[in-house]
């Protein structure tokens, strides 16, 4: 597994541009455009950026030549393993063809959850995508796509494309993507830090919020049991008797049901705990929330509410910039650098 370096493709500027006329940057984060840009080699051919997901694969490419981005989403195989591999080909195949390219993007990156072993190929932690735990997903893909992608932890592309699209961004930064489950994603020194094994970052085996020696907490972990969808859900049920989806909870704590504002505020501080854990170890400058109840301005108002009992205004936390799109904008940012 090669890790993101320098841009030497000069596709960078051009890119960040694409991003803020597309509305994932703000406008004014755009940044100068570079007079005269005249890409060398095949810095002209298209860079793609994948996220996938237990449910749902995105797929977004840039195309230099016509400077604009291109996306399509599709629900995730759920047969997994090879299945999985061939959509993710087929899908970059089908954006290539509506930029007009005869060829292959020679830069890919993809994301995914779990941890890729950079020794083996084999992505593990991963439940939601069966089989990957048992192949050489970059070796398969590479067969596939005609190049060797870039495989990462969806979380730490998160972090990446924050810490390279951001203006200034620089600085440690850790970001906590809680959605279906939970994850962590760091950048230490200006690099994406995923550990020996690719385990770094595995935030759900944190051992608080449920029993961590319970056998039935081993497969998501126990901070992952109630920091997450299902866990939100749970908790409500747990208060209340009645099942509701986690959208329904943060809008009937808006509503003022005080059980549902229990169980945000539990949330808050749950995630307060996780992000003091993680301080303890690696102190990043800035936390960013993302995912689907991450990126949540509820959210992010419970765990400040808990750090300021705690930590005063010490920890730096902000919700993600590009919010669905953490991920795959990260991918971006590595395939352009590959």
């Amino acid at each position: 597994m090669v890790m993101p370096g320098t841009d030497r493709t000069g596709l960078a500027g051009p890119l960040r541009r694409a991003l803020a006329e597309a509305g994932w940057l703000p406008s004014g984060d755009a940044g100068p455009a570079p007079a005269g840009q005249a890409f060398r080699g095949d810095a002209a051919e298209p860079v793609v950026g994948v996220d996938l997901g237990g449910t749902k694969l995105h797929a977004v490419l840039y195309d230099p030549a016509g400077h604009r981005l291109l996306d399509r989403v599709e629900r995730t195989d759920p047969r997994g393993g090879t299945a999985v591999t061939s959509q993710i080909a087929q899908l970059v195949a089908s954006l290539t063809a509506a930029a007009g390219g005869a060829g292959r993007p020679s830069r890919v990156a993809v994301g995914c959850p779990g941890a890729p072993d950079p020794a083996t190929g084999a992505v593990g932690h991963a439940p939601n995508i069966p089989g990957w735990d048992r192949m050489n997903v970059p070796a398969d893909l590479e067969a596939r796509l005609g190049t060797r992608p870039l495989v990462h932890n969806d979380a730490n592309l998160a972090a990446w494309g924050e810490h390279v699209w951001q203006p200034g961004g620089g600085g440690d930064l850790a970001f906590v993507a809680v959605g279906t489950g939970v994850g962590l994603g760091l950048v230490l020194g200006g690099r994406m830090y995923a550990g020996s094994r690719g385990l770094a970052g595995e935030m759900a085996d944190l051992p608080f919020g449920a029993d961590p020696f319970d056998p039935a907490n081993l497969v998501h972990g126990p901070l992952e049991q109630q920091v997450s969808g299902s866990g939100i859900e749970r908790r409500y049920h747990e208060l209340t008797g009645r099942r509701c989806p986690a959208p329904e909870v943060f809008a009937a704590a808006a509503g003022g049901d005080p059980a549902a504002a229990q169980v945000l505020d539990e949330l808050g501080r749950l995630l307060a705990l996780a992000l003091r854990a993680v301080r303890a170890i690696v102190d990043p400058a800035t936390f960013v929330l993302g995912g689907g109840i991450g990126s949540r301005p509820e959210t992010l108002a419970a765990t400040r509410r808990w750090l300021t009992v705690t930590e005063g205004e010490s920890l730096q936390v902000r919700t993600s910039t590009f919010g669905a799109r953490a991920a795959v904008a990260g991918a971006l940012a590595a395939a352009v650098a590959a």
